[in-house]
């Protein structure tokens, strides 16, 4: 998450959508003033020369670290974090700023980024199940998933309305990214590197891991996202 003053923008990461790659693309252009929410330590170092800032608040200052439950849901006294949804930023930069900056993220087609959530909870898992196995697993269904597969969706929205000014699609983010840094006057080269792409291995095309059982799964899931970009299988 990056709040910027010095261009008078907001981005909002959602989470499997090239949101890392995007703050790693974004923070050299960022001012001492601006916003930037911690990454974690490898990907901080990737940007060393403009790090995590200002995002601290309250006991947050004190360098304590607590759980992410705590932090996400007082906010007000830890600070700005990683995926931190709309509603919570609003509250923390204000109405006006809320209003007057360009606020953007980044979505993906649901049945594209269940595939590469899939890659990025089993990478370290021996051995990895299949994909049918994870996704229908009580586990993925259950409870604990449900926050993340709803994540994105709530990034962006407030009140279940889209909150933000653009929402760039996962497969044009390069030229997505380049036209808001255009429309920001933003005149330093900005390129994207491929921050986690190394997770996977197996490059099949998405289709090729479902059948009509989790596909359909997959359409109940995420039907909001479906119905407002228009994503098909």
């Amino acid at each position: 998450m990056i709040l910027s003053h010095k261009h008078r923008f907001i981005f909002l990461k959602t989470a499997k959508t090239g949101g890392t790659s995007t703050e790693l693309a974004l923070s050299p252009v960022c001012g001492p003033d601006d916003i930037l929410a911690p990454l974690s330590r490898p990907e901080e170092r990737k940007r060393k020369e403009s790090p995590a800032r200002n995002y601290a608040l309250g006991i947050g200052k004190l360098g304590i670290r607590l759980p992410g439950e705590f932090r996400h849901h007082f906010p007000q006294v830890y600070g700005y974090y990683n995926h931190m949804p709309a509603g919570q930023v609003r509250r923390l930069a204000g109405e006006d700023v809320w209003r007057d900056y360009f606020k953007f993220t980044i979505e993906r087609n649901p049945w594209d980024r269940q595939v590469s959530f899939y890659f990025w909870r089993t990478r370290h898992s021996k051995p990895q199940p299949d994909f049918r196995t994870f996704l229908m697993s009580p586990r993925h269904r259950g409870k604990a998933f449900r926050s993340a597969r709803m994540k994105n969706w709530l990034t962006y929205t407030i009140d279940d309305r889209i909150a933000v000014d653009r929402v760039i699609r996962y497969e044009e983010l390069e030229d997505g990214l380049a036209t808001v840094c255009a429309e920001l006057g933003i005149a330093e080269p900005v390129s994207l590197p491929g921050a986690k792409g190394h997770t996977r291995k197996d490059v099949r095309h998405y289709r090729d891991f479902y059948d009509d059982e989790t596909r359909d799964l997959i359409a109940t899931w995420y039907a909001r996202e479906i119905e407002a970009f228009g994503f098909t299988f």
